[in-house]
């Protein structure tokens, strides 16, 4: 426990605006997510698509969990992958590799997210019409 207390105080922040450039870039990201449920702390990899404020007021991400720990996976309350609603606050790493990148939105896509009560920065993907 004294390791992880000390690697926590190491491992930086993310930013809002690495978090809104990889939005706009669609880029798939690994984040360490502290999570506060057993189950829920770990690496994860996810596809962002809308940064906001939830309605606690906290600074919040949805994205798209393709693997990783998740309490509610652990459970099997919401398998992976699917719809998750990250604090920015407890994400401690927030890493892009620009190769890497999602082209179209995930089934159930939302911009207009009702788990957020504003919304700043959503994914924009081109519509096919016929």
């Amino acid at each position: 426990m004294k390791l992880y207390n000390v690697l926590k105080n190491i491992i930086v922040e993310v930013s809002f605006d690495q978090v809104t450039n990889s939005i706009k870039n669609r880029n798939v990201v690994t984040i360490y997510y502290d999570g506060e449920e057993d189950g829920g702390k770990g690496l994860r990899t996810i596809e962002p698509y809308c940064v906001g404020t939830s309605k606690a007021g906290n600074q919040v991400l949805r994205a798209w969990d393709m693997e990783g720990a998740s309490h509610t996976a652990k459970t099997g309350e919401q398998p992976l992958p699917g719809w998750r609603l990250f604090r920015l606050d407890r994400i401690g790493n927030y890493s892009t590799d620009p190769r890497q990148t999602f082209d179209s939105a995930r089934p159930l896509y939302n911009p207009d997210d009702k788990g957020m009560k504003g919304i700043k920065v959503c994914a924009k993907f081109e519509t096919e019409e016929i």
